[in-house]
Formats: structure tokens, C-alpha cells, sequence
């Protein structure tokens, strides 16, 4: 009989041992955080959920229970007040709600009088270079326009020849004439 009698009150304490050490297990168990709120998860794997970690219920119940700040609403803009009302506590006497003097740092003097510098002079628009340009442009292409006259004249251009040379004549007088009056 004493045999049994110590098994019994192992089986008795048995179940008392395993809810003892689930309950320190999980204790150590770390906190389910939602690391990307917003989107849905699955429920924790069947290992996690068993040996005495909170199930998925008692952690929506626990989240559920802790209260939720509710938003600051935006603190409003000051509201301008008419002159009468700006300060209820000043007698009337008083003039109206002056910000007080700024005092500066760093000198016991007032603040020197400001200099009158003279103004300076505007200098002058600068000078159109397009004239320059122009001229740099007709004296790199008179050159070749003289021999392509002088070829059209004596009967060497080909009608494609030709074309670039009436091509040429005409920019030549975009740019004004030359030294030579053309």
C-alpha cells in the first residue's frame, strides 16, 4: 500500500508541477510585438503557441484592455482680439498691449544712429558684343563666298555648288556688310 500511495500523490502534484513550470515559462517569454502594423499576420506557429505562451486571444485581450492616447488635436492659432477686449485685467488708462522693449545684449549704450552711406553709382549697362560677333562670322566666311564667286564666274560650280553659294551670300549679308561694302 505504501507503494501506491506515492503514486498517487505524484499524480496528484503532476499536473500542479506542469501549470507551475508553464507558468515560469512564460514569464521569460518574450513580448509579441506587430513589427509591420498595418498588415495582417499569421497566427504564431503551432510550437510557439504551445508550452505555456500566451495564445493569440489573450494577447488581443491584453492589447484591447490598454488604454489608446487619443490624438492632440493641433493647438489653434492665436485669436486677435478687438482693442477693447485685448486685456480685460489693464485699466483704460494704459495704452494697449505693447510687447515689451527689447533689450540689447552686450552694450549698457543705445544703439548707434544709423550711417547714411552714399549710394553707388550704377555702372553701365555693358556694350553689345552681337556687333564683334557678326564681323568674326563674315570674316571667317568671306574667304570661301570670293573663291566660290570666282569659281561661279568662270563656269566650275555644279547647281548643288551653287546652292551653296547663294546659301552662303545670304548670310554673309545677315551680318552686315564687310569692309568692302557687301
Amino acid at each position: 500500500m505504501v507503494g501506491m500511495t506515492s503514486i498517487r500523490a505524484t499524480a496528484t502534484l503532476l499536473p500542479v508541477t506542469v501549470a507551475l513550470a508553464a507558468l515560469a515559462l512564460g514569464a521569460c517569454a518574450t513580448e509579441v510585438r506587430d513589427e509591420m502594423p498595418g498588415r495582417a499576420q499569421a497566427a504564431p506557429p503551432a510550437s510557439v503557441q504551445s508550452g505555456g505562451l500566451k495564445t493569440l486571444r489573450q494577447i488581443q485581450a491584453e492589447e484591447n484592455a490598454r488604454p489608446i492616447p487619443a490624438p492632440q488635436p493641433p493647438p489653434a492659432p492665436p485669436q486677435k482680439l478687438s482693442d477693447a477686449s485685448q486685456m480685460p485685467n489693464q485699466p483704460p488708462n494704459q495704452p494697449p498691449n505693447q510687447p515689451p522693449p527689447v533689450r540689447r545684449r552686450g552694450s549698457s549704450s543705445p544703439p548707434p544712429p544709423p550711417i547714411d552711406q552714399p549710394a553707388t553709382p550704377a555702372l553701365p549697362a555693358p556694350g553689345s558684343t552681337q556687333g564683334l560677333t557678326d564681323r568674326a562670322k563674315r570674316d571667317l566666311m568671306s574667304p570661301e563666298v570670293d573663291r566660290l564667286r570666282t569659281d561661279d564666274a568662270m563656269g566650275r560650280l555644279d547647281p548643288l555648288q551653287q546652292r551653296d553659294l547663294l546659301r552662303k551670300q545670304q548670310d554673309l549679308r545677315q551680318y552686315g556688310p564687310g569692309p568692302l561694302g557687301y
